[in-house]
């Protein structure tokens, strides 16, 4: 698996366990009491989290996920690995 989909599924997985877990502490935060439409409306909000990272990976000059995402990716890579110049070192005046 490459950093790009590791990347996309941790988003999902932030998006999605945020919404969740806030649905089920207004349902009550009780895992004993949820019933089934609790259960609904939690997973909806997990889901509904969920769409905007889905979209964004659809969208394909997206700067994170699209395929613009390769090449920034590369890019910035490149500059990453590419030697620096020595930064000129200042000589001691001396008295």
């Amino acid at each position: 698996m490459d950093n790009k989909t590791k990347a996309m599924l941790a988003s999902y997985g932030r998006s999605f366990l945020a919404a969740v877990t806030t649905a089920f502490l207004i349902a009550g935060g009780d895992i004993f009491a949820l019933d089934g439409d609790s259960f609904k409306a939690i997973l909806a909000a997990g889901i509904s989290a969920v769409l905007p990272v889905a979209l964004r990976a659809a969208n394909p000059n997206d700067p994170a996920f699209g395929k613009v995402a390769d090449a920034i990716t590369a890019s910035a890579v490149k500059k990453l690995t590419e030697p620096t110049k020595k930064a000129a070192t200042r000589k001691k005046a001396t008295k």
